[in-house]
């Protein structure tokens, strides 16, 4: 049984190997198979990160989302995203009677609010450490 050190060496001679040879690769029969530029890039990080000792997964980026999936990336309830639509927040286009969203608009809040998060914790940080409550 592989163990972690065993699967991070494997990373990173692989990694190492990649990078020399970044878009195709040669069969034992011969034939050469090219890759995407993109596919590349996401095989590269995700063998950074095993080679690192961390977890890597693999995660498909759809275009638009729907309000449920939106809701699961941003850890809220999906009337939450309706919400969000609905005070312009998040664009999002109709379908029937249902919403698309830009995963592009979903993922640049989900950003913004952990910017938001870090910002208040360090502001915690600060007022905790002036009142001699943090060392």
């Amino acid at each position: 049984m592989a163990t972690r050190q065993d699967d991070r060496a494997l990373a990173s001679e692989a990694l190492a190997r990649l990078r020399h040879r970044p878009r195709r690769l040669t069969l034992p029969d011969g034939r050469t198979v090219r890759f995407p530029k993109a596919a590349v890039d996401g095989l590269i990080e995700m063998l950074q990160a095993v080679a690192a000792g961390d977890t890597a997964t693999v995660v498909r980026n759809p275009r638009e989302l729907t309000t449920q999936q939106a809701a699961t990336v941003l850890n809220v309830s999906r009337p939450t995203v309706v919400r969000l639509v609905e005070e312009g927040r998040i664009p999002a286009r109709m379908i029937g009677t249902h919403r698309r969203l830009p995963a592009s608009a979903v993922l640049q809040l989900h950003d913004e609010m952990i910017a938001r998060r870090r910002h208040t914790l360090d502001e915690m940080v600060a007022d905790a450490e002036a009142l001699g409550l943090y060392d």
